[in-house]
């Protein structure tokens, strides 16, 4: 196959994601300095790493010495065992299919075992390929989307211990609201080491216990058992009602300036006649839209950065372009740098400059950061630049 992006210089980009993978690793450090000695740390690089690229991001994951992965399905599964290698410990979230067990125990992945059902379908077929296969069980302590309900674990955990060739090397659960409601999540966390307590009294001993996503390890300390496993903050960004100032941002999602007009007072702009002028204006059309991942939601809601200075988004956001308000700029050229998600060099702050994260583009359209940069287009329209010594 043709491979398009070898063909067109960077600096021909009409829309593009550019990759801090330095500030990647230094987020790493970041979360590392928060753990005491021996935790764990399960980097989760589901959803093509956040939409970072998981080949790049994995990489340079495996080079900072995460102990884990994470991922929702086989296919991203089998991607990281062919970027990594068999050694790689890769647990696979979420519910497996029954058609995807052979493979599944055939390359090492690690499965989550929610159903009795699910661990019979495992031992069964780790029996058949003459392996012990190590599995982890998720206790559902108020998610409601799969593992065991805690009210009825320990029984059925026992079961899952009592099969000759699965090794549980884990147990876990999953907090939802762990930025939002802290007492609820503390429930949860109580409830997770009932059922740990009630398995030990009954003579089955977990090695490793993990509850932190990247909000808990930020809001609910005791949390952090003996692994952690950040997403959204290995990428620089914060869950809503977190703060974390020793991590940035990793990814910037930019475009380009294709055309500039003058529209006069009583103009309508783009589909629907949305926003219609209601003084002189200029307005630039932005090389970028939906089909990119800049979302139709942010139609008449959203600001970019246009020469260090945040600049309207009017009428709605069309599959290739978007229209933004630049009457305030002194100078607005065709192939000007636009910058969605990111930093922009301000001309008035000396040294500084301006910056919109994803999360505030995601309180934009209503949504959450991690929607909006998932939402990211991966096709040669939005190439993924790399920077840093990583990427050397």
């Amino acid at each position: 196959m043709l491979n398009l992006r070898l063909m067109i210089p960077q600096s021909y980009y009409r829309c593009w994601v550019e990759v801090d993978l330095d500030a990647l690793r230094q987020n790493v450090a970041a979360i590392r300095r928060r753990l005491q000695p021996g935790t764990k740390l399960m980097a989760v690089v589901k959803a093509d790493a956040y939409g970072h690229g998981l080949a790049q991001v994995a990489g340079v994951l495996m080079q900072c010495g995460v102990d884990a992965f994470a991922v929702a399905n086989l296919t991203e599964a089998l991607l990281l065992r062919h970027i990594g290698g068999i050694g790689w410990p890769i647990l696979l979230f979420g519910a497996s299919l029954p058609f995807e067990v052979r493979k599944i125990v055939e390359q090492n992945i690690t499965p989550t075992i929610s159903t009795l059902e699910e661990a019979r379908l495992f031992e069964d077929e780790a029996a058949r390929q003459n392996k012990n296969l190590p599995v982890q069980v998720e206790v559902d302590t108020g998610m409601g989307r799969v593992g065991f309900w805690h009210e009825e674990a320990v029984c059925q955990i026992q079961e899952v211990a009592a099969l000759p060739h699965l090794k549980i090397e884990a147990l876990y659960t999953h907090f939802p609201s762990a930025d939002e409601d802290l007492k609820e999540t503390k429930r949860e966390l109580d409830a997770f080491l009932c059922v740990v307590g009630q398995l030990r009294q009954a003579g089955v001993m977990i090695p490793l216990l993990h509850t932190a996503n990247s909000a808990a390890l930020l809001n609910v300390p005791e949390a952090i058992l003996d692994m952690v496993r950040p997403g959204l903050l290995i990428y620089g960004l914060c869950p809503t009602g977190c703060h974390a100032n020793d991590v940035r941002p990793v990814l910037s999602f930019k475009a380009r300036v294709a055309f500039v007009k003058n529209v006069g007072a009583g103009r309508a702009i783009s589909y629907g006649q949305t926003f219609v002028a209601r003084r002189p204006m200029k307005i630039a059309t932005v090389a970028a839209g939906y089909g990119d991942g800049f979302s139709r939601t942010l139609s008449n809601a959203a600001e970019v950065l246009i020469g260090g200075q945040r600049c309207r988004v009017v009428g709605r956001v069309t599959m290739d372009q978007v229209m933004v308000d630049v009457t305030a700029l002194a100078e607005v050229n065709s192939g000007d740098e636009v910058v969605f998600i990111g930093r922009q060099a301000c001309p008035d702050q000396v040294g500084g400059d301006t910056e919109i994260r994803a999360s505030e583009v995601a309180a934009w359209a209503g949504t959450i950061a991690w929607e909006i940069l998932c939402g990211i287009t991966k096709t040669a329209r939005v190439p993924r630049v790399y920077h840093g010594v990583s990427a050397a």
